[in-house]
């Protein structure tokens, strides 16, 4: 008899918010019609991983089951038989299932984030998700266009503005329509956090309802909100804040290159970031232009040591400054999320630009210098 490899999928479950209770029912097609098993409905964000139900798959179909809920929950989905008790997790935000409120269609035959059908907050997380697959894959292919055969380096980030613009305006409109349930707050800590701009998502931080606040869905949502308002306190024509850090016994500071009457490009960057890696040739290129004109390229190496950072300096042969060892200060001083980030800086100190990616950071030089 054949042991059958684990077979586990793991999806968000998430109930609709309500003050009392919620009704749910949940079927639908998992999209793999090798799967028969049980599926347990694991609270994922309750330590002890409460069971909250038990579905039956048969080839892929999901068998309907519905029931009661008392509050919102979000849960993990858990498939197939577990005959060597192992469990193979996968990343647990990637596929949302709003739970509640009415029947939930799951069909994980379509995409890489399964349609959801049958309630309100269903078609919407739907919906935002297909803006930003359709963008995506607009994006990705002008990339390919635009390589011609040749070789291709693929990273988000990257991504202009004309990319995300869809993205962003469909966020606002569905968040802005459900401040009063889970759907608003989940897209505001999870998949539209990068699309929208600091000032936009603490407006509309501000107009969720405040007892969503309570719940385990949005831990954490205070230091987000930290991150936003330190964000729009550096925002363009702001004066830039200082750092520090000690190397080798010696203090540096950004105010080292800053503010001293040539441009300054900062690029925030860690040696284990194959986004930021990616990007090191184009600001080299950069520097190689640039430098005797008034510009200075500074990397700021994040949330390492300085000999890991130093490795990576001479892997790739680096040669515009470095402030290194500066660990979390990037998030505490500008709000920084997320690497590879890129913050221009006038002669006097004042924040030119921020957040620019690829080519927007080509653009915005070639602007400055008249070219």
């Amino acid at each position: 008899m054949n042991k059958k490899t684990i077979i586990t999928a793991l999806f968000a479950l998430v109930a609709m918010a309500g003050h009392g209770q919620v009704h749910y029912r949940l079927e639908g097609n998992i999209g793999d019609s090798t799967i028969t098993g049980k599926a347990l409905v694991r609270d994922m964000y309750v330590h002890s991983g409460e069971i909250i139900d038990t579905v039956n798959i048969i080839k892929g179909i999901i068998e309907p089951v519905e029931g009661e809920l008392s509050d919102t929950t979000i849960c993990a989905l858990i498939i197939g038989n577990m005959p060597e008790g192992k469990v193979i997790y996968l990343d647990r935000y990637l596929y949302p299932v709003f739970l509640g409120g009415g029947t939930t269609v799951f069909d994980g035959r379509t995409m890489r984030h399964p349609f959801l059908k049958g309630t309100t907050i269903c078609e919407d997380y739907t919906l935002f998700h297909k803006t930003e697959s359709e963008a995506l894959n607009k994006w990705m292919m002008e990339r390919i266009r635009k390589a011609n055969g040749g070789p291709m380096q693929i990273t988000t980030a990257d991504m202009g503005r004309e990319q995300t613009e869809q993205i962003e305006k469909t966020a606002i409109d569905i968040i802005s329509r459900h401040t009063s349930d889970i759907l608003g707050i989940y897209l505001l800590r999870e998949g539209a956090i990068n699309y929208l701009s600091p000032s936009t998502w603490l407006e509309l931080f501000s107009k969720v309802e405040p007892w969503l606040m309570t719940k385990p869905t949005v831990y954490n949502m205070s230091s987000f909100k930290s991150m936003m308002e330190k964000t729009v306190k550096t925002s363009e024509g702001t004066m830039f804040v200082d750092m520090e850090s000690e190397v080798d016994g010696h203090t540096c500071r950004l105010s080292d290159y800053v503010g001293k009457g040539r441009y300054v490009l900062a690029d925030f960057w860690q040696s284990t970031c194959a986004p930021c890696l990616t990007q090191i040739p184009m600001m080299k290129s950069i520097y190689q232009r640039y430098n005797e004109r008034g510009l200075t390229v500074l990397g700021i190496a994040v949330s390492e040591d300085a000999e890991k950072s130093r490795r990576a300096i001479e892997k790739h042969a680096i040669t515009y400054p470095q402030l290194l060892n500066t660990q979390d200060q990037s998030s505490d001083a500008y709000g920084i999320q997320a690497i590879p980030y890129s913050i221009l800086f006038a002669p006097d100190g004042t924040i030119l630009a921020r957040g620019l990616r690829g080519e927007e950071i080509e653009k915005k030089l070639e602007e400055l210098f008249g070219e």
